[in-house]
Parts: structure tokens; sequence; C-alpha cells
């Protein structure tokens, strides 16, 4: 099974628009990486802080959400070699620098698929890649997340 990491725009959608197609294809991604799922706690984080702007009477839940999420999935901290990676791929692959964070916590989890609408789809370095998971069916997320 693939270990996956899920950025924090899949986790807004699941909790915001849950009644989105974006928001059920969240959700349903949400549970099934959950087997062997890492989140990064910036991910964790950034949810809190959307939903906290967006929603600030949603805060709370937002708050017990990302605690659950913790105790669920592994949580990917953020370490000074995930900075000096996250650094690295702002400076050679023009990475936004929290997406940088992101990628470093996941890459150095062992992760192989991160799951993002942000970054490029298809990006591949040093044995991870990321797909947008709003481009692919969940017969093939599935997929993805057995390999």
């Amino acid at each position: 099974m693939a270990r996956v990491s899920l950025d924090s725009n899949v986790l807004i959608y699941a909790a915001l628009e849950p009644q989105t197609v974006k928001g059920r294809h969240a959700q349903d991604l949400v549970a099934r990486a959950a087997v062997r799922g890492v989140l990064s706690s910036q991910a964790l984080l950034e949810f809190v802080a959307v939903v906290r702007r967006r929603a600030p009477a949603l805060t709370e839940h937002a708050i017990a959400q990302a605690e659950a999420w913790s105790k669920t999935f592994e949580t990917a901290p953020t370490t000074d070699r995930v900075v000096a990676e996250a650094l690295s791929m702002v400076r050679l692959h023009q990475f936004q620098v929290w997406d940088g964070v992101i990628w470093a916590a996941a890459r150095q989890a062992g992760v192989a698929v991160l799951f993002s609408e942000d970054l490029q789809d298809g990006f591949a370095k040093d044995g991870m890649r990321t797909l947008n998971p709003f481009l692919v069916d969940a017969a093939n997320l599935q997929r993805l997340i057995d390999a």
C-alpha cells in the first residue's frame, strides 16, 4: 500500500463544501487515505486558519476536526530538514513557501503521492509525485492508494 498525503485544500473542501462535487470527492479521499495517510502539521494548521478566516463560527469545529485527523493520520512535523528542503523547492521549482513545507514534510515521511489541487499535477521528484485529486476518479484514486 502506498503512503499518501493530502494538501490543506483537500481538507478544506471536505469540511467547508460537503455539498459540492469537489467536497464529496475530498471527503471520499480523506476516508480512503486514513488507512496509511500522512498529514503535515502545516496542512492541518492551514486548514484551521482557512476555516477560521472563511467561517469564523466553525473555528471550534475545525480545531476538533484537526485534532481528530492528527490522531487518525500520521502527522509529519516541520523539522529543520523539512525547512531546508522546502527552501530548496522554493528556490529550484518556484514553490510557494508553505507548499514547499507541505511537500518536504510529506516526502521525508516516505509518501509516494501528495494529493493537491494547488501544486503542479504530475510533478515528480525524489520518489514522490503530486496529483490533483479532482482530476482522478474514485476507482483510480483507490488504485493509487493501494499501489
